[in-house]
């Protein structure tokens, strides 16, 4: 069996972030910092210049930044917790329903997309194909091809992971690429294979995993003109993620209004 190899990058993160100045490249260098600080509070501030008390204080910070910088709780690093849990601890715990609907009830939907907080967002699906079955050298460009729309999206995009109980229209696809591959005589079967399909996906609670990417621009107001400027900004950017990815064969289709009510109540019922 071939193995796969996932390519991973946090999009959140600048490109210079992920590829120098890693999580090695800063431990290294605030280690440093504190290290040169130490033997300046002490030789020009405190002007002590015993190198035995210099050298104890600098290792014992050392150590202290390493634990804190290196330890894991629940697979979590440690400097990471400290901060969500001091703001877990001054936020507010519970919230009033008035206050409940101007966090989670602030947008509209506009035609295809949303508007939230003097921005315009469009939401797509993603259709990826199985890429286990590709051989080394149409798995490497499919990486590289991956990899390259990642880095240089203009914008940052969220990316959105969501299971959901299947729908018989969710492989419409499917069987739409049935009857092209098929003929007259196997017609027949295909109508037989898709209505037992469909009865079985309706008595069954199946799961499905769908991909979405989120695109925002602002919107500087609710003029028409405005409206349409950011639109057509979204769909530049949109084009250039989607050529990227057509290149796998793999499609994106923006949520229509319909859609995009259904997907929200959807949200609101995960909540």
């Amino acid at each position: 069996m071939k193995t796969v190899r996932v390519y991973k990058d946090n999009l959140r993160e600048h490109i210079l972030r992920t590829m120098f100045f890693t999580d090695t490249a800063l431990f290294i260098g605030a280690g440093l910092i504190l290290a040169v600080g130490t033997v300046y509070v002490y030789k020009y501030i405190l002007h002590i210049d015993q190198i035995g008390l210099i050298i104890s204080t600098a290792f014992l910070l050392e150590l202290f930044f390493a634990l804190i910088a290196t330890v894991k709780i629940d697979h979590q690093p440690l400097y990471k917790i400290i901060p969500r849990a001091v703001t877990y601890t001054v936020t507010k715990k519970s919230h009033t329903l008035k206050e409940l609907k101007k966090t989670t009830g602030d947008f509209k939907v506009v035609g295809d997309y949303l508007i939230h907080k003097k921005k315009l967002i469009a939401i797509y699906e993603i259709r990826p194909f199985d890429i286990a079955l590709l051989n080394d050298e149409e798995r490497e460009r499919y990486y590289q091809h991956i990899k390259t729309m990642l880095h240089t999206l203009p914008i940052t995009v969220q990316l959105i992971v969501r299971k959901q109980k299947a729908k018989v229209e969710d492989y419409h696809d499917h069987f739409f690429s049935l009857y092209q591959s098929g003929n007259e005589k196997t017609n027949t079967l295909i109508g037989q294979y898709i209505k037992e399909l469909s009865n079985t996906i309706e008595a069954n609670e199946f799961q499905l995993m769908k991909y979405y990417a989120v695109f925002s621009r602002s919107l500087t107001s609710d003029h028409d003109d405005h409206f349409v400027e950011s639109a057509q900004k979204l769909e530049d950017v949109v084009r250039r993620f989607s050529s990227a990815l057509a290149l796998e064969k793999i499609q994106t289709m923006q949520l229509t209004h319909e859609q995009l009510i259904a997907y929200c109540k959807g949200q609101f019922r995960t909540v």
